[in-house]
């Protein structure tokens, strides 16, 4: 579709390929539900310490059954990506071995360490865009300019889900970014990169990324002028969620998705461990 207008016309929906559309986004929700996995085996003791996360780190599931999981996953969605095409499947490796290994073990561990996990990060958010472009398009140079408003709006947020870790990140002798610096730096910095996402998609005309980042404005200029992390918590969900809704204005097929996630989700919490999960609170 085309990035200056926010809707898909009738023909472009017909043409979408919604079954090839759909297999794209099982590939990348088993990349990530493998990777995020093994970042949460990672982190049993800081989890414990912040208090998030608890299924793995309180024993809801086994380790082993956590490690079978995720290798599965990571396997499952390498194998189904090089099926449906060799540029695909590298861009999953990529991105499975960048956010599963590197991320994660040693002797990289790039999360243990401010730059290399902020690097980590953006490095992250380049290749789901990449992985998306290459759908509908030949990877070239244009892929990396077009992708850098949402890149840039990627590590602002990254930035914010640093800060509620600070005491178990601590404890565990991380040198995250929201250890080594201030809660005003990174809030600064997260603001500097949302406003560099902002002149990048008015250079380049992506009237999508416009929409996204307008609507995330007025939590970003809060944030910036309250500096709590609790601002900074919300803010990141509401972007998230506006971001998924203009996704659903290109395939509208999503919010039946995305609302199905949400309330199966919340449901599954609250029934099995009273724990009110998704939330748009800033805890």
């Amino acid at each position: 579709a085309d990035k200056r207008q926010l809707f898909f016309g009738a023909q472009q929906i017909a043409g979408a390929g919604h079954a090839a559309i759909l297999l794209l986004f099982l590939i990348f929700s088993l990349a990530m539900g493998g990777s995020f996995l093994l970042n949460q085996l990672r982190d049993v003791e800081s989890d414990r310490k912040n208090n998030k996360l608890f299924i793995i780190s309180e024993g809801h599931i086994s380790l082993r059954a956590a490690w079978v999981e995720a290798l599965l996953l990571i396997v499952v969605s390498t194998v189904l990506a090089f099926g449906v095409s060799f540029r695909l499947g590298v861009l999953i490796a990529a991105f499975n071995m960048l956010t599963g290994y590197l991320y994660n073990f040693a002797p990289f561990r790039m999360k243990d360490y401010p730059w290399r996990s902020l690097l980590a990060n953006a490095l992250m958010g380049w290749l789901a865009f990449a992985l998306g472009w290459s759908y509908r398009q030949q990877l070239d140079w244009k892929v990396v300019w077009d992708a850098l408003p949402y890149v840039f709006l990627n590590t602002a947020l990254y930035f914010y889900t640093t800060l509620p870790d600070i005491g178990g990140d601590q404890a565990a002798q991380k040198q995250t970014l929201s250890v080594k610096y201030s809660l005003r730096a990174i809030l600064t910095i997260a603001f500097v990169l949302f406003v560099l996402a902002v002149v990048f998609a008015v250079g380049l005309g992506d009237y999508t990324a416009l929409g996204i980042l307008a609507l995330s404005a007025p939590f970003f200029i809060t944030t910036i002028v309250r500096k709590t992390i609790q601002n900074a918590v919300r803010t990141t969900k509401y972007t998230i969620l506006i971001f998924a809704l203009i996704v659903c204005l290109k395939w509208p097929y999503y919010f039946l998705l995305m609302a199905a996630g949400f309330y199966f989700t919340k449901w599954y919490y609250r029934k099995r461990f009273d724990f009110d999960y998704p939330n748009f609170s800033g805890n």
